[in-house]
């Protein structure tokens, strides 16, 4: 399986026409998934951390469009990246209840976290993120905190 490397992912990113506040936020979500695999991988984990940094940097992708997960993963597919397609349509917050699309593999947990860790291009705690979501939205995201939480316990952080 073929995963881009760094400079690939933000020069798709930038073919792809994805804005530069979209970029940005994909590249503090890298920082935050690079980190937590790095402590995995401390632990003893065994973690494919290039496909963790391609799929954080290319998570959203299709962020501008309105079904930007499934249209994202679509995408990746489209390119022949199918491990980043998958860990890009698990990262959502939607449909948690649908086995087929929650966070499995330990890499789309770490992509799915690192997500919900930062607002625009700041790093937060989740509490502030889905804070941040339930002003935005107007919605309850109560379940969708506890799943993340839930993820943070399952990673040891």
């Amino acid at each position: 399986m073929e995963i881009p490397s760094k400079e690939q992912c933000i020069e798709i990113l930038s073919r792809n026409n994805t804005p530069e506040h979209i970029i940005e936020h994909c590249k503090i979500v890298c920082k935050v998934a690079e980190d937590v695999a790095d402590k995995l991988i401390n632990r003893g984990m065994k973690i494919n951390k290039e496909l963790v940094i391609a799929a954080s940097l290319l998570h959203d992708i299709e962020r501008i469009k309105d079904n930007h997960v499934t249209e994202g993963a679509k995408l990746l597919k489209s390119m022949g990246f199918l491990e980043i397609s998958e860990a890009i349509r698990k990262h959502s917050l939607y449909k948690l209840d649908e086995k087929e699309i929650r966070s499995e593999t330990t890499e789309e947990k770490i992509v799915f976290y690192a997500d919900k860790r930062v607002v625009d291009d700041r790093i937060t705690s989740l509490e502030e993120r889905f804070e941040d979501l339930t002003k935005r939205y107007k919605k309850n995201f109560t379940k969708e905190l506890e799943f993340s939480k839930k993820i943070e316990e399952e990673l040891g952080l």
